[in-house]
């Protein structure tokens, strides 16, 4: 049957992803930049007197725990619909085979364009993470690189540079993901021995030295501007409720490795200890280097008022995110990421050689996020067309290197399109001065909503997990990585239950969509934006439904089976 519906009787991909690539491909399109900054941007939302956290956890570690038991039972999911339908394409086969094709489509275009323009924005972020970080181990950049036009053309060419060796088949993806993971990896080891090794007196020390103020300096300077009237109105665990939503920033991607499982040996057995391995390494790191960042930074400049007690990783918070100001308080930023405070302990223990290593540690954890975005867009648009549902050029594979090049052509235009475009503020007043346009294509614009497309196709994903025990249950019964059928179900309940509060928090959040705070046409955008990209989407699945009524293909046969291998 499957000879006679497909194109062609293999996909032409190869298996060649080993267990330890699989797992660095989740953990790399996780680990990015975002996360360096999350306990000073949480501290930032909601201030809290520390004396006020709930066994000294900070409500960022909190959250990342509870986050990280709905990502468990996310993966879960992920990891048995992979053991069982191990085809390239990962939540798109799910879903277009459990629920329906046209469901399947519209959820994996959104998804698609959400990691297609991300890959685009971390192109950019690599060169800005070189000039955030690179002032405080003496690394300047030239200022036209810092220009909008500067940036986008760094963008295209690290972007230009990454498809290049993509397209060149998986094994040289894969040599390329290990030399930029290991390297960041091996410095995030020092980085733990530099956060234990920290003293009050070593973080004093190093803020005088870096920045040539008292700690003390910062933390009365905010108090002063309102952090301690405004942590007395706070509780802990509305403090954790709005963590929650950076926690789960930090966590899209967890299912990276689900879209390549047509390439990774033994699929069936290597995907789901390979997404368990990957999510409980992302969770251990998150909670652990989190609570030594913070409990280094309270270290440093300690004040205690009425309110409670505060230091210099509040005021890192508050000044950066919150209603502060460092110019107000007249005092050079200290930018809230993680290498700052990495930095203060370092230049205070007189090993000023670790500041350079703290530039490429940030720099490589935002550029290793790149190869696992070219491997899980590339392959959702080769798996939609290799269905007929895109054009069939874009499932067509190098016979040499078993790579799907125009489909990597493809998403790499869209990410220098959209995604550079928008993080390097080309359509900006100091780039081409496209009001029209710049509300659309901004790092905060309506492209910015890449965090609700996710979590749209992630919560789809999860109900077609619930469902696939009932709609598919000869597959599910041959499936050799699973639980018993009311366990699955249940599991895909609550998989289905806990991504659609997440997804409610991100949409109503002020910081994130801000639903229910609209009061202005651009403010819409972002929602408005989304329902183009699901319309269009769902235009393009009706086009090439009707196109294969045309040239007679039947694709309810082709969406009651699996794609060849």
């Amino acid at each position: 049957m499957a000879e006679r519906v497909y194109a062609r009787r293999a996909t032409g991909l190869v298996r060649e992803i080993g267990i330890t690539t699989a797992v660095i491909i989740a953990i790399a399109n996780v680990v990015g930049l975002g996360w360096q900054k999350r306990v000073f941007q949480s501290t930032g939302w909601t201030p809290l007197s520390e004396d006020r956290f709930f066994l000294g956890i900070h409500p960022v570690v909190m959250a990342f725990l509870i986050a990280g038991i709905v990502i468990l039972i996310s993966l879960y999911v992920f990891a048995m619909l992979s053991a069982a339908m191990p085809r390239s394409g990962g939540g798109y086969i799910f879903i277009s085979r459990i629920i329906g094709p046209g469901w399947g489509f519209v959820a994996t275009w959104l998804q698609f364009w959400a990691v297609a323009v991300s890959y685009g924005l971390i192109a950019v972020a690599v060169m800005e993470a070189v000039w955030l970080f690179g002032g405080v181990a003496g690394i300047t950049l030239p200022s036209w690189l810092l220009t909008p036009w500067g940036l986008f053309f760094s963008g295209v060419v690290i972007v230009a540079i990454f498809s290049t060796i993509a397209s060149f088949g998986i094994k040289m993806t894969g040599y390329l993901l290990h030399a930029i993971f290991w390297i960041p990896a091996a410095v995030l080891v020092i980085i733990y021995i530099i956060f234990l090794t920290a003293s009050p007196s070593t973080m004093e020390a190093g803020v005088k030295a870096i920045w040539g103020h008292e700690a003390i300096e910062y933390t009365k300077a905010a108090i002063a501007q309102g952090m301690a009237d405004i942590a007395a109105k706070n509780s802990y665990w509305g403090a954790v409720a709005s963590a929650l939503l950076a926690a789960y920033w930090a966590y899209i991607g967890y299912a990276a490795a689900s879209f390549v499982a047509g390439e990774v040996k033994e699929a069936h057995k290597t995907l789901p200890r390979a997404m368990f391995i990957s999510g409980l390494v992302i969770i251990f790191i998150y909670m652990t280097i989190s609570t030594l960042m913070a409990r280094a930074a309270m270290m440093a400049g300690r004040v205690t008022t009425e309110q409670g007690t505060f230091s210099l990783m509040s005021a890192m918070g508050f000044l950066n995110y919150g209603g502060g100001s460092f110019a107000d308080a007249g005092l050079p930023k200290i930018g809230g990421w993680m290498p700052m405070v990495a930095a203060m302990q370092a230049a205070g223990m007189g090993m000023k050689w670790v500041l350079p290593l703290l530039v490429f540690f940030a720099a490589l954890w935002v550029a290793n996020d790149i190869p696992p975005f070219i491997l899980t867009t590339s392959r959702m648009i080769f798996a939609m067309a290799f269905d007929r549902l895109l054009p069939p050029k874009l499932a067509e594979v190098n016979e040499k290197w078993h790579s799907p090049v125009n489909a990597i052509i493809f998403v790499s235009l869209v990410s220098v399109l959209f995604g550079c475009t928008s993080e390097a503020n080309l359509f900006g007043p100091d780039g081409l001065n496209w009001g029209w346009l710049h509300p659309i294509l901004s790092s905060a614009g309506a492209i910015a909503a890449t965090d609700l497309w996710d979590i749209i196709f992630f919560t789809i994903v999860a109900a077609a997990g619930a469902l696939f025990p009932i709609r598919k249950p000869e597959v599910f019964e041959r499936s050799p990585f699973r639980l018993s059928r009311t366990w699955t179900i249940v599991l895909g309940v609550l998989a289905t239950l806990f991504n659609f509060i997440l997804f409610w928090i991100v949409a109503a959040s002020p910081k994130a969509w801000n639903l229910f705070g609209i009061r202005s046409f651009r403010d819409a955008l972002p929602f408005l934006f989304t329902l183009f990209l699901a319309a269009v989407g769902y235009l393009i699945y009706w086009y090439y439904s009707n196109e294969a009524r045309r040239t007679g293909v039947e694709l309810k046969t082709i969406f009651t089976e699996l794609p060849p291998d």
